[in-house]
């Protein structure tokens, strides 16, 4: 693998070992959201859309429900590792991603890792919540909350995902590691790219390619 000048990375479903967006909305939103992830899914709304109708299916939740929630979100078992490994390489490392701010900024604090971020804003005051989106591009071919694909500045970058957010992306990619639903689209389209159940695997892979 030729040199690569920057890593970006998905993170609910990629950094975390379950979505954490979904899991969100399965414990504390009406069952309506899962016909809302179905359209998204299948192409007839916009992950932006379908953003807005599933956060307004939340029910009230306390300050400390929430605090819960986000306290067991779990990261990869090897996460920590490739980090150390991308400062070790000096590669910039990134997250991109469509899910909610708050969740990432809260798991990155607990683990100390200070990372640059991108993610819609999950808004939570007095017990509800509101969604905003500053990285929205009206241009982006996916419509999507946060355009993954804008915040691309490298000519040579590696991708990391595992979902139906990272399809624009993924293509675009020079280097791209995919698990899980985005692993089984890149097969399906002929889309090179390499297959990842762990951040063990990605550390191994860029390692043979030093």
């Amino acid at each position: 693998m030729e040199k690569i000048e920057a890593i970006y990375c998905d993170f609910d479903g990629t950094i975390t070992k379950t979505d954490s967006v979904n899991s969100f909305f399965e414990k504390y939103a009406s069952k309506n959201w899962l016909d809302s992830e179905k359209l998204w899914i299948e192409g007839k709304i916009s992950s932006r859309e379908n953003a807005v109708i599933q956060v307004g299916l939340l029910k009230n939740i306390s300050q400390k429900q929430l605090d819960d929630f986000i306290e067991q979100i779990e990261i990869d078992d090897y996460f920590l590792d490739f980090v150390d490994y991308v400062k070790s390489k000096n590669i910039k490392l990134t997250i991109l991603s469509d899910g909610f701010d708050l969740f990432i900024q809260k798991v990155l604090e607990r683990y100390k890792l200070d990372i640059p971020y991108y993610a819609n804003k999950l808004i939570y005051k007095n017990e509800k919540f509101s969604i905003e989106f500053p990285f929205y591009n009206e241009n982006c071919d996916k419509k999507a909350g946060m355009c993954k694909c804008q915040k691309v500045k490298e000519n040579r970058f590696c991708y990391i995902g595992d979902g139906t957010s990272d399809l624009c992306i993924a293509s675009k990619a020079d280097f791209l590691f995919a698990s899980k639903n985005l692993h089984k689209y890149c097969k399906e389209n002929h889309i090179n790219h390499s297959h990842f159940t762990s951040f063990r695997n990605i550390i191994d892979v860029l390692n043979k390619g030093d």
